[in-house]
């Protein structure tokens, strides 16, 4: 169990790179592309095995790895201030109650 446990985690590390300090997947993340015939977007793939299956069955299809682009490292939020009278009030502290407790 702990050698099946051991050979999975290597198979994992085999697959990330260490870059800069961050662990980061060897692949760009994209998409595949199949193309009928005559050029038309056909459909759209997440992986490979299911373009093979396409063209398998209609060997006149074609297909294009198509990359995602990068994410930003930051993103701008912007924001507005209000008015005092325009923002919520600060809490109160509500009074303490004055019931009794009840004794059975």
């Amino acid at each position: 169990m702990i050698e099946n446990q051991r050979n999975h985690l290597k198979d994992l590390n085999s697959n990330l790179t260490l870059k800069k300090g961050a662990l980061k997947t060897t692949e760009t993340p994209h998409y595949f592309e199949v193309r009928n015939e005559f050029g038309k977007r056909y459909c759209h793939c997440g992986h490979i095995s299911d373009v093979y299956s396409l063209l398998a069955s209609n060997p006149t299809f074609t297909y294009e790895k198509i990359y995602l682009p990068h994410t930003p490292k930051t993103i701008n939020v912007p924001h507005i201030r209000l008015d005092d009278d325009l923002q919520l009030p600060a809490q109160q502290i509500l009074p303490e109650s004055e019931l009794e407790p009840f004794i059975v």
